[in-house]
């Protein structure tokens, strides 16, 4: 049987999603998580990876597996044996040449800004806390440059190793929510830092710093030199994924 199941994490403590030597990772909570439920081992295909410090609301994987474990109870057992800042919010059965990688559509990311004076200690690493004055109207101007497909190479992060710095994002949106501002993001993939990077850039933009048509000159130039700063990891998550 094909298991797909959605998983949530906190990355804060983890050294990124891939398995790593000597090194937490979210790949290898999980893996070791679904041998000790399933006794045995199984080969598990995620959707994708995220970087260090990156949080998941809906990250996907699956497998093959004849575990008699009732499929309602599989994530409550898988969690048995996950830390708490990892669990397995869904499982279900899909047709045997169901792919979590190759066969998603889009996966939608968000970047998480807290506009605010003062730090507030229940966002620690749950969101970028900027306490400067932006504009959204601007910063959604400048990012509408980046919808469809372009060479990205301006906005990938040092040491990526990829076959072309080439991406398509479907949308870019940036929402107001009281103090929050979301960015959404909507693409098949992205690159290393991609999204980060990206939202540096924006919010240099929406404070003033940087005009508008600097994110179109800096997508223009292909070199990550032209491009602002990389925003911390906390405030980016994984959403979810479309199949």
């Amino acid at each position: 049987m094909n298991i797909l199941i959605k998983i949530t994490y906190d990355g804060t403590k983890f050294h990124g999603f891939q398995v790593q030597p000597d090194e937490r990772t979210v790949e290898g909570e999980l893996n070791k998580a679904l041998k000790k439920t399933l006794k045995e081992e199984v080969k598990v295909f995620y959707a994708g990876r995220t970087d260090r410090g990156v949080h998941a609301l809906g990250q996907y994987a699956n497998f093959y597996s004849d575990t008699t474990i009732d499929i309602g109870n599989l994530p409550k057992v898988i969690n048995f044996n996950l830390p708490e800042d990892v669990s397995v919010v869904d499982a279900k059965y899909v047709t045997d040449d169901f792919h979590a990688r190759y066969d998603a559509k889009s996966k939608k990311y968000r970047y998480v800004i807290y506009r605010s004076r003062y730090r507030n200690s229940l966002l620690y690493n749950r969101a970028y806390e900027y306490p400067y004055e932006v504009d959204p109207k601007r910063m959604q101007e400048a990012l509408n440059y980046l919808i469809g497909e372009h060479d990205f190479n301006s906005f990938m992060g040092k040491g990526a190793i990829v076959k072309d710095s080439i991406r398509t994002i479907n949308s870019i949106d940036v929402i107001e929510d009281g103090k929050f501002l979301y960015i959404d993001f909507v693409g098949k993939s992205f690159l290393k830092n991609m999204i980060r990077i990206v939202a540096g850039t924006t919010l240099e933009i929406g404070r003033g710093q940087r005009e508008i048509e600097y994110m179109r000159k800096a997508l223009e130039e292909k070199n990550r030199k032209a491009a602002g700063p990389t925003a911390p990891a906390c405030g980016l998550y994984l959403v979810d994924v479309k199949y």
